[in-house]
């Protein structure tokens, strides 16, 4: 496995393991050294973005320390409504 492929798929056991996350599908990337894309998860219904973001980012600090801003870049939270909305607008 690519060290990319190996970095994308740290973040995803890390997010779902600490997040607890409910069936998660992520839409990741890595981009140099930082992984950033997507995570879909019916967990974070009712959660303003605000909420979603700090979650994320308390688990990777939690995991990782500071270490965490070099490993993850942008990563947005969505509910599979959200999400399934987003890709309707594509069409």
């Amino acid at each position: 496995m690519s060290k990319v492929r190996d970095a994308v798929t740290e973040i995803q056991s890390v997010l779902s393991r600490r997040l607890k996350l409910q069936d998660p599908r992520f839409e990741l990337e890595s981009s140099g050294t930082k992984v950033s894309g997507s995570i879909v998860s019916e967990s974070f219904r009712g959660m303003a973005d605000s909420q979603r973001q700090r979650r994320i980012w308390d688990a990777l600090q939690e995991e990782y320390g500071p270490e965490s801003v070099r490993r993850a870049g942008t990563l947005l939270a969505f509910t599979p409504d959200e999400w399934d909305l987003d890709d309707e607008s594509d069409t």
